[in-house]
Parts: C-alpha cells; sequence; structure tokens
C-alpha cells in the first residue's frame, strides 16, 4: 500500500512539474530552457512547462505567451523560471510564481490576474514583485548588483518587497531600485533617457 502511494505521489509530481503553461512567440539566437539538467533550445511555437530555467545568450531576445495570454519577453543574457503557472478549469484558484536571476524581462499580464484577489509574483535575488495585472519592466540595467523596476501600463500597482521595506508603485513611468541590504528605493519618475535605455534591452 505505501508503494502504492509513493507511486502515485510522484506521479502527481511529475504531472505538475511537466504541465504545459506557455509557448514560445520568438527565440531569436541562444534560446534554451532547462529541467531537471536536460536542456532543449527553444523556436516559435516551442512548449514552456512548469520548473523550466530559461537561458537567453548575447543578443538574444525571448518571448513567451502563456495559456491566458500573459506575455513574458526576455531580453539577452537573461536567467529567469517558471516555477509554477496555475490557470485553467483544472485550477480551482489561479495563481503564478515566477523568478528573475540575471538579464532584463518585460510582464503584460493577462486574465490570471483578472479575479478579486490576484495571486501573482515575481521572486528576485533582492526581493518580490506582487502583480494585480500590470505592465512592467525589471533587471539589472546598470549594474548587476541592483535591480531596477518600472511600471510601464496599468490600472493597478506593483508592490515590491523584501525584508527590508515595502513600496507601491501606482503611477506608469515610476519605478524603484532593489539593493543588497535595503528597502526599495521610494518611487521616483524615471528620466525619457532611462526608460529608453530599459526598452532597449528587450526591443
Amino acid at each position: 500500500m505505501k508503494l502504492i502511494t509513493a507511486l502515485c505521489f510522484c506521479f502527481l509530481s511529475l504531472s505538475v512539474s511537466s504541465e504545459q503553461v506557455a509557448k514560445t512567440m520568438l527565440a531569436k539566437h541562444f534560446v534554451v530552457a532547462e529541467q531537471n539538467k536536460n536542456q532543449r533550445k527553444l523556436k516559435r511555437k516551442s512548449a514552456i512547462y512548469n520548473n523550466d530555467l530559461i537561458f537567453t545568450g548575447d543578443k538574444a531576445r525571448a518571448q513567451i505567451k502563456f495559456s491566458e495570454g500573459t506575455i513574458l519577453t526576455l531580453g539577452a543574457e537573461t536567467q529567469f523560471s517558471v516555477l509554477e503557472f496555475n490557470h485553467g478549469a483544472h485550477h480551482q484558484t489561479p495563481n503564478a510564481t515566477l523568478e528573475f536571476v540575471t538579464g532584463a524581462f518585460r510582464v503584460v499580464t493577462g486574465e490570471i490576474t483578472k479575479v478579486a484577489r490576484p495571486n501573482f509574483k515575481i521572486k528576485t535575488p533582492l526581493g518580490s514583485i506582487g502583480i494585480r495585472g500590470t505592465d512592467f519592466w525589471g533587471g539589472n540595467l546598470y549594474s548587476q548588483e541592483t535591480i531596477d523596476v518600472i511600471l510601464l501600463d496599468s490600472e493597478h500597482p506593483l508592490i515590491i518587497e523584501n525584508q527590508f521595506g515595502r513600496v507601491v508603485i501606482s503611477e506608469p513611468g515610476t519605478g524603484s531600485t532593489l539593493r543588497q541590504g535595503e528597502a526599495p528605493s521610494k518611487p521616483e519618475k524615471w528620466s525619457e533617457q532611462k526608460l529608453q535605455d530599459a526598452v532597449k534591452t528587450i526591443q
């Protein structure tokens, strides 16, 4: 009986981890996904699964569309993980947890945040980003030691927090910076040049 239970648990774990949650819309230059130490090169219409770690190389770009419409764009030399993305008829409570490691990204959310209390967050090495339905950019803009985040367009705020503090970004064009050992910086309006520099990383 114990053996059967263990086998069932293993099967369920594999089913969750291998669930397809998105497809690539664009994979320019070197773009790969890795899971269980196995790599596969991504191209247009390649499947993306829960627990995929995605890498992009020099001058690479990738754009990924999730099953409910969320679009994730990745810049060059970026590492980004799809830890969990649950949405659809067989998921009672939609939720998503992604993880940014390094590089640059943009997220435009889809149906998953169109609920009363959306549960969608992106983990980073310096804090987390809570998403309520939005279009925003994040990444290592001028330094690998900092992570910048800017709200591009939204009726809903971004919540950026770590163990040292929490800020809410509600005005498009406004951003915050995460640094090691510090609370997220007070939101401030970005210059046109800084905004252009961010957008270039994922164009």
